[in-house]
């Protein structure tokens, strides 16, 4: 006599899981590359550079330059692109709104 230790995965699931732990694995991959490449450029733009801004001018380390570039860049973007996302956002909920009423 034997008994069943339980319920016995189905395919759909199992390979859902499969998929799981791969994209894990993958993203994991992904970020140690990532990080890398991020300390790579670290080490490369380490020298000094001179900055002249309007009446402005500082010695900064090039990596804080690109970095303080990218963020403002990054905020730029995320402020400027609000106004589309806010007008999608509607119109996917005008076109659900239609769909339930027909």
């Amino acid at each position: 006599m034997t008994e069943s230790q339980g319920p016995v995965p189905e395919h759909a699931e199992m390979d859902h899981v499969l998929r799981q732990r791969r994209r894990r694995a993958a993203r994991g991959v992904l970020i140690l590359a990532l990080v890398v490449i991020v300390v790579a450029f670290v080490v490369q733009n380490s020298q000094l550079v001179t900055v002249h801004f309007w009446f402005f001018t500082h010695k900064v380390h090039l990596i804080w330059l690109v970095l303080s570039c990218l963020v403002a860049g990054t905020v730029l973007g995320y402020i400027l692109g609000v106004p589309e996302r806010r007008a999608r956002r509607r119109r996917r909920k005008a076109e659900k709104a239609a769909r339930r009423a027909k």
